[in-house]
């Protein structure tokens, strides 16, 4: 009953995020319709009264301190009424935790006090750009200003807008194609879409790149990823193979992520469909919808876990969320995105715990300073480098 309050407690968050599913605004609406304290504890909870107090209140609350608190009133209560007061205590909890994320868009930036943050310029978020190698060696840099019909190689046209590259198939095309490789680099504070010759759409994070056919020919379709990539896979008939720095993925159609930066855990995440991942020395195992395969840096082990999928694809979608994760680690994803430096004062910093949901495309400044609401960190910026203190 417990699990099942707290299930409902996180559906209503989503619903106040606007990320809730189908499927999960069936059984809240089947929720608020058992019984009438339901209905009045949900427009409780998302009255814009609550709503305002939570914002405020969100950029100081602490989540292992809120936990205890639940935990401690979940120990207490054996009344009838259990059920409403567990999902009470639960949704204090989760909406704290859930409007440290949104504050930053529904807060103005007025209305945080000058504390130690320093602030010359903004750091701003990255914007679609790239570099895209050519067989022979050449360079282009993809961005607006490049031309509409990049150029026509063996048959494929290459198209390019603002944000895509896209390869396309001539009709007069043969089978059987003499296989030329381009890349695609994105750089620091950079993001680029891809669209291959089969119709597999890729998204490429800051700093990754892929080497990939201009056509793929018959057999097997095979890319090799360094770094962040989002892929929707087009169904051919054609196993599709992703090699990234020795974990190999492979797959017919389906959507997954895959991150592979150097020095940190390998993840390929599933978001449906099915696919099969294997370590560079032969392990290799496959994954259901919703679970994610990690492989540590060093290691040639594959570990399992079930994960919510919409923190690992965020990215594609214009957020950033960060679920109870060390600074260190949220200040790693964002610094290639916003190309910044990040310096700690001390190890302790380095370790604090933080759970939030950033716009992708607003500057940094406004999550720093709630950053300093919690009283945990302060933080200095200077240029594009953003110092940690007690």
């Amino acid at each position: 009953m417990i699990k099942q309050d707290f299930h409902i407690a996180n559906i209503i968050v989503r619903h106040l995020s606007g990320e809730i599913t189908p499927e999960e605004n069936i059984l809240l609406e089947n929720w608020r319709k058992e019984e009438p304290a339901h209905e009045a504890l949900f427009q409780k909870i998302c009255s814009e009264e609550n709503l305002k107090r939570n914002v405020e209140k969100s950029v100081l609350f602490n989540i292992a301190t809120g936990w205890m608190e639940v935990e401690k009133r979940i120990r207490k209560n054996n009344t009838r009424e259990r059920t409403i007061r567990i999902l009470r205590y639960a949704a204090a909890v989760l909406v704290p935790v859930f409007f440290l994320g949104i504050s930053l868009k529904y807060t103005s930036r007025d209305s945080f006090p000058e504390q130690s943050v320093l602030l010359a310029q903004p750091i701003l978020p990255g914007a679609a750009k790239a570099i895209l190698t050519l067989d022979n060696g050449e360079t282009i840099n993809l961005d607006k200003g490049t031309a509409d019909i990049l150029q026509k190689i063996k048959g494929t046209n290459i198209q390019v807008d603002s944000t895509t590259l896209n390869y396309q198939l001539a009709q007069s095309t043969s089978a059987q194609l003499e296989v030329i490789y381009n890349k695609v680099e994105i750089p620091r504070g950079g993001e680029y879409a891809l669209v291959l010759s089969d119709g597999t759409k890729v998204h490429l994070n800051s700093m990754s790149s892929l080497r990939f056919p201009v056509a793929f020919t018959a057999g097997k379709r095979e890319v090799e990823l360094q770094g962040e990539a989002y892929f929707e896979v087009s169904k051919t008939g054609q196993p599709f193979i992703v090699n990234a720095n020795g974990m190999q993925v492979e797959v017919l159609g389906t959507t997954f992520n895959i991150s592979a930066y150097p020095d940190e855990e390998y993840q390929t995440t599933l978001v449906n469909g099915s696919v099969k991942v294997s370590a560079e020395k032969g392990e290799s195992l496959i994954l259901k919808p919703s679970q994610q395969a990690t492989i540590a840096s060093g290691s040639n082990s594959i570990q399992v876990r079930t994960v919510d999928t919409s923190f690992y694809t965020s990215w594609v979608k214009g957020k950033i969320n960060f679920k109870d994760q060390r600074l260190e680690d949220i200040m790693k994803i964002l610094s290639r995105w916003y190309d910044m430096k990040v310096i700690y004062e001390s190890e302790r910093i380095k370790n604090i715990r933080f759970g939030c949901n950033l716009n992708r495309y607003e500057e940094i400044t406004p999550f720093v300073k709630l950053l300093e609401k919690t009283e945990e960190v302060h933080a200095k910026i200077e240029g594009n480098t953003i110092t940690f203190h007690n």
